[in-house]
């Protein structure tokens, strides 16, 4: 006996992130399975994640608060001790959450005041032995790739590169954009904080390799675990009466059908279950996310379930042909399906929750053109939705738009047919809160160079087919093809040669703006992009059509472009630059994106059926934030005025916003915004950082921050303090 335990019985222990990855370096053996976390899975674990967290977290909590919030339980691993500790079962997860640390790292690291914070996870995602530095999850065929992570620089996936490496580089470089917009800035070291002290796992110790693997065997292999879904069959063919063995062959083929086209069938259980049936009043919808199957035999009669002839049309008639059409929207997800172009969009910019509406509008009594006119609408819907967001530098992430996507699945759910569809994404569309002003002052950051791409790859399309040229839409955003495109910039990085822009800063901004910037292949990107303008335009001159048009000769001889110029009204936009590309010239550049993207996402293009008569009043903005107060409660308190200048320093350089009587913050580029954090990270170019201690505020007494304001304004009763935790 060692400690009261016998070494012969299997150890389990639970232990935190922290405690998990500051005790041990770990290693993979050669029996396991590569890396294989889709994107999907890993937003799952963001939103897990982010609405256990917010669900507790209030602006104005102390960090040592945060020991008292409710832990999060992420599973199990199997490890034993060798020269280092051996990972046999859980290396999925364990590489998520090391890819996540790596991200969370360089997020604080942008921080001034959490530089001690980023040192801390520094020590979590990689130790020094001996002079060397390993990663805490050490596989040296990865290490170059969790380098290029880790430093924020690119990474040139080799051409013999394992399925690990590259699915790694993907699901890192997904985090940059996926991570939810509502745990950046105020939030953000309290959910470091969450995440390492009361996110655990329970360690399941071996004694050794062999003693793993039979861990590992017995966990995953041996036995017959009924899953959720084989109970649901059970419950479900236990009361159809008769034709048992027939059903069953339908729901094997269904099950293989769904696989085929790299669909979860348990996913698409859960998503047809929440599209089809649940509503505001719902009881325990909670539970479909896990135990599915007790939540059909609890609440039967939802669904309508009473007779066994109920039971038989459920499944032959609702379940198996809705699984069809899930198949369907699977498959355009990664391959070209024709009208459902938007799904595989959306799919690319990280919108896994458009399965969800997709689901609420199959009716299996449409036919198959029936269903796919009304996809088709919802993908156009909601790629006009991420789009807008985009242009606004709004979070786009998937978690930030489950709640608006749940508020619309009753709304679609009572389409009758694609009229009505259309009609009710109409006046959806007419109620947005954003347009496309925002792309007045929109540019390139170091978290958008995605969305940017996706920007710049459909208004390339779309001159390109105004031009009566073949659609190269997919070729553009990477989708198809062998020569991938990359954004150019039009000014190459050489502040001596724009000097007259102002300061280095003002140079890099200017530089970034989407009207500098144009898609070229990538080899063609490499080859002159440090050339001066004269020689570039030379070169552009030979591109695609939207580049092409910087050159003069783009418009001799060519009665194509000249007709889609003239039947769009774009000729007074459309400007050519012989010799030089002046910052009047990104202006101009800028006012024809912002009319290309009007043009593109019209939502009477899109085939939505917008009113007629004024535009109704726009819907606010949804928001997951939890951040118990605001701005506006500032205002209301007389603690701020509205007009207020706001300043904000970054290296030297200053910014100025004005506070807005809404509460929002408008920055001099003349876009407002609802957070506070997020005003911060466009002036300052952060992908993170604390808006209340980055703004301050000129009072009678000095110079002062609105965090200090806030807590003045707690302090004197002046708002409605936060629950302390207990």
């Amino acid at each position: 006996m060692v400690d009261g335990r016998d070494p012969h019985l299997v150890d389990g222990r639970g232990q935190s992130v922290r405690q998990l990855f500051k005790g041990d370096r770990y290693g993979l053996q050669y029996y396991q399975r590569e890396y294989t976390w889709t994107r999907r899975n890993m937003q799952e674990l963001l939103d897990d994640l982010s609405r256990r967290f917010l669900d507790q977290w209030e602006s104005g909590h102390e960090r040592s608060q945060v020991r008292y919030y409710e832990p999060y339980f992420l599973g199990s691993i199997v490890t034993y001790q060798d020269d280092v500790t051996y990972l046999v079962d859980g290396q999925q997860r364990f590489t998520s959450l090391l890819l996540l640390l790596t991200h969370l790292r360089g997020l604080l690291k942008e921080d001034e005041e959490l530089q001690d914070d980023s040192s801390a996870l520094d020590h979590l995602i990689r130790s020094q032995q001996f002079g060397t530095r390993t990663f805490t999850l050490d596989v040296p065929e990865r290490n170059p790739c969790m380098e290029a992570l880790l430093k924020g620089t690119d990474f040139s996936i080799p051409e013999d590169a394992s399925p690990s490496v590259r699915n790694l580089w993907e699901r890192g470089c997904d985090l940059v954009e996926d991570f939810p917009e509502t745990l950046r800035g105020e939030p953000l070291p309290y959910f470091v904080d969450w995440l390492l002290d009361r996110v655990c796992l329970v360690d399941i110790r071996a004694h050794d390799r062999s003693h793993g693997w039979e861990i590992f065997e017995t966990m995953n292999d041996r036995g017959s675990r009924l899953t959720p879904l084989d109970l649901l069959k059970s419950f479900l063919l236990s009361r159809v009466g008769t034709g048992h063995a027939q059903l069953n062959d339908s729901w094997r083929q269904m099950l293989t059908d769904l696989a085929g086209e790299g669909a979860s069938p348990s996913d698409f259980v859960k998503t047809f279950l929440q599209a089809r049936y649940v509503g505001p009043e719902t009881p325990d919808v909670e539970q479909i996310d896990g135990a599915f199957h007790e939540w059909v035999r609890e609440h039967a009669a939802i669904l309508g379930l009473n007779r066994p002839d109920q039971f038989r049309e459920f499944v032959t008639r609702v379940l198996i042909p809705c699984a069809k059409r899930y198949s369907l929207i699977q498959r355009a997800t990664s391959r070209h399906v024709p009208g459902l172009e938007a799904v595989r969009y959306n799919a690319d910019n990280g919108l896994t929750a458009q399965f969800l509406l997709l689901t609420a509008i199959m009716n299996p009594d449409d036919n198959e053109d029936v269903f796919l006119e009304k996809a088709q609408l919802i993908a156009r819907y909601l790629d006009l939705v991420l789009v807008r967001r985009m242009a606004n530098s709004a979070a786009i992430q998937n978690v930030e738009l489950l709640p608006e996507i749940a508020r619309l699945v009753p709304l679609v759910r009572t389409a009758v047919d694609t009229d009505a569809l259309s009609a009710i994404l109409g006046q959806e569309a007419a109620e947005l809160s954003y347009d496309f002003s925002g792309l007045s002052s929109f540019g390139l950051r170091s978290d958008n160079r995605k969305q940017v791409r996706y920007l710049l790859a459909r208004m390339t399309a779309f001159v390109e087919g105004g031009a009566e040229n073949p659609d190269r839409t997919a070729e553009y955003l990477g989708l198809v093809g062998s020569r991938p495109h990359e954004i150019e910039h039009i000014w190459a990085n050489h502040y001596d040669r724009h000097k007259e822009v102002g300061s280095e800063e003002q140079f890099r901004q200017q530089r970034n703006q989407l009207g500098a910037l144009v898609l070229l292949p990538k080899s063609d990107n490499a080859s002159y992009r440090d050339d001066v303008y004269e020689r570039k335009v030379e070169y552009y001159q030979r591109q695609n059509t939207l580049a092409a048009m910087l050159h003069p000769a783009t418009y001799e001889r060519h009665p194509r472009l000249h007709r889609f110029l003239e039947a769009r009204d774009l000729r007074k936009l459309v400007q050519p630059y012989p010799e030089t590309f002046p910052p009047s010239a990104i202006k101009e550049r800028q006012r024809l994106y912002r009319r290309l993207c009007e043009l593109i996402w019209d939502p009477r293009a899109l085939g939505l059926a917008v009113p007629e008569g004024p535009t109704a009043t726009r819907r606010p903005a949804t928001t997951r934030a939890h951040y118990g107060i605001t701005l506006a409660q500032l205002i209301s308190s007389g603690m701020l005025m509205p007009g207020a200048k706001l300043t904000a320093t970054n290296k030297g350089v200053a910014y100025e916003a004005t506070l807005l009587a809404d509460g929002r913050v408008q920055l001099d580029s003349g876009v407002s915004y609802d957070s506070l954090s997020t005003a911060a990270q466009i002036a300052l170019n952060r992908r993170s950082c604390n808006g209340w201690r980055v703004w301050h505020l000129e009072t009678d007494s000095g110079r002062d921050s609105l965090f200090n304001i806030r807590r003045r304004a707690l302090e004197r009763g002046l708002l409605d303090e936060p629950l302390p935790l207990s």
